[in-house]
């Protein structure tokens, strides 16, 4: 990332009355860690409760949270208002990253997402720092930002590609117009016969998860991703093969970055 333009950041934070231990640590953690970072970074930082500029707050608010480069989120005592905030940038799919002080319990929805836990002291500020900051760069280059509303409308648009919500049959369907694609181009035998490598890929899922939610999930990032078009169902998860290298490497590198996988196992075979 290169620090040439002044982008943005929102913090959304829970604020607590003037005076409170939640106002007390929710300034803390903005004063000794995120606003030094932002500063290094050349980054300019906005907080709702610091706002000064004439005009409703909370239109001024919900404009930081659609626009802004950057918003990151402290889900610490899982504030309404900081949970509403968070959905609303998701919806717009723009980077954000959140933060949660050590024991907080959360949320079925978020308990996927990447979150920063820390400590309220000043071992954890040293901790954070470099965590935060790494993390910071990473969103800020991430072209694709994933969340769980992003992958709930792009679960819709799947259903209504196949009104039955039978996203097996819509692939296997998918796969005999190829199939016929095929079959109507004639290609010349080769002279020389040739011994081509398959990647057989065997994934499992993580322990707990729902089945049908995984294998929703992960075919469908490996149908818009990688082309993969056909799978086999197995106890821990799914199987396919793949006969190009480069469909394969693509294949690896989703699945490496899923949250839904607990093993991949990849065989070349002949």
């Amino acid at each position: 990332m290169t620090n040439d333009k002044k982008r943005k950041c929102f913090v959304i934070t829970p604020i607590g009355s003037e005076g409170s231990d939640i106002r007390s640590s929710a300034d803390g953690l903005i004063d000794s860690v995120i606003t030094p970072i932002c500063k290094e970074l050349n980054i300019e930082l906005f907080v709702a409760h610091r706002i000064d500029t004439p005009g409703s707050i909370t239109g001024q608010v919900l404009e930081h949270i659609l626009t802004d480069d950057l918003v990151i989120a402290n889900l610490t005592t899982l504030n309404p208002n900081v949970m509403y905030e968070l959905a609303v940038r998701h919806s717009a799919r723009l980077p954000t990253i959140s933060l949660a002080e050590n024991g907080t319990k959360l949320p079925f929805d978020i308990s996927d997402e990447r979150t920063i836990f820390y400590s309220d002291d000043m071992a954890g500020v040293t901790k954070l720092k470099p965590l935060l900051t790494n993390m910071i760069n990473e969103a800020l280059d991430d072209n694709e930002p994933d969340n769980p509303v992003y992958r709930a409308a792009k679960s819709q648009v799947m259903k209504e590609l196949h009104p039955k919500g039978d996203f097996q049959s819509y692939m296997l369907e998918r796969l005999e117009r190829f199939e016929t694609i095929l079959q109507k181009s004639t290609v010349a035998p080769q002279t020389q016969p040739s011994t081509p490598t398959n990647y057989r890929f065997q994934v499992d899922m993580k322990e707990g998860m729902n089945t049908e939610e995984f294998k929703h999930e992960i075919m469908s990032d490996l149908f818009d991703s990688a082309q993969v078009y056909t799978f086999n169902h197995t106890n821990k998860g799914i199987s396919f093969e793949l006969s190009n290298k480069q469909r394969a490497e693509k294949c690896e590198k989703i699945l490496l970055e899923s949250n839904l996988v607990d093993n991949i196992s990849l065989q070349q075979v002949v």
